[in-house]
C-alpha cells in the first residue's frame, strides 16, 4: 500500500499572522499535484471535502481525523492579540490547546487512529491534507510523541509517501507537489 499525502498551501491568513478558521481554506488550482489524485482513491478531512473533490474532479472519502487542527476561540485572531504567557505554551507545550481547541497531542492522537484504520489492501491512495495532520501521520507512522512535532518539518504544497508492508514505513517527505 502507498498513500501519497499532499500537503495543502497555507491559507492567506497566516501571511497576516492571523490563525486560520475551518472557512479560511486555501484555494486549490489545477496542476501538477492533481495528477496523484487521477487514478487512486482521494481521502481528505470532511472541512474540505468539497474543495478537494473540485479540485480533483473526484468525490473524495472524507473523515473527521484528518481535518485541520481545531484552535477554538483563538481561530480568526490575530497572534499579536494573543496573551504572550500563552502564545509560548502554544510554541513549546505539545499538551497546550488554545480554548476550546485541540492540543497537538490532540491532533496526533486522532491522526494515529485513522492510520491504524486505514485500508492497508489498496495498492495506492491519495490524502490531501493540512500539512501539520501529514506531521501527525508521519510521527503515528515513527511511533513518536507529540513532543516530536517541534522536530519535524512537512512544508505547505509537499508530498510525502507513508507504505504498508507489515507495519507503515515512511518512504519519503518534502518531495515538492506544484499546485
Amino acid at each position: 500500500m502507498h498513500l501519497t499525502c499532499l500537503s495543502l498551501p497555507a491559507p492567506d491568513c497566516l501571511r497576516r499572522a492571523i490563525i486560520p478558521t475551518h472557512d479560511d481554506l486555501p484555494a486549490l488550482p489545477p496542476g501538477q499535484a492533481a495528477r496523484w489524485c487521477t487514478d487512486t482513491p482521494v481521502t481528505c478531512g470532511d472541512d474540505a471535502a468539497t474543495q478537494v473533490g473540485c479540485w480533483t474532479g473526484r468525490t473524495p472519502l472524507p473523515h473527521r481525523a484528518l481535518r485541520a487542527r481545531h484552535h477554538g476561540a483563538w481561530q480568526g485572531r490575530a497572534l499579536r492579540d494573543l496573551p504572550a504567557q500563552d502564545m509560548a505554551a502554544w510554541i513549546t507545550d505539545p499538551h497546550f490547546a488554545p480554548p476550546g481547541g485541540e492540543s497537538l497531542r490532540d491532533v496526533l492522537a486522532r491522526a494515529a487512529a485513522w492510520l491504524s484504520c486505514c485500508p492497508t489492501d489498496r495498492g495506492e491512495m491519495a490524502l490531501v491534507a493540512d500539512a501539520l495532520v501529514i506531521r501527525a501521520l508521519v510521527l503515528a507512522t515513527l511511533g513518536a510523541d507529540a513532543a516530536a512535532f517541534a522536530a519535524l518539518d512537512i512544508a505547505p504544497c509537499t508530498r510525502t509517501v507513508l507504505t504498508f508492508h507489515n507495519r507503515w514505513r515512511v518512504r519519503e517527505t518534502g518531495g515538492i507537489a506544484a499546485f
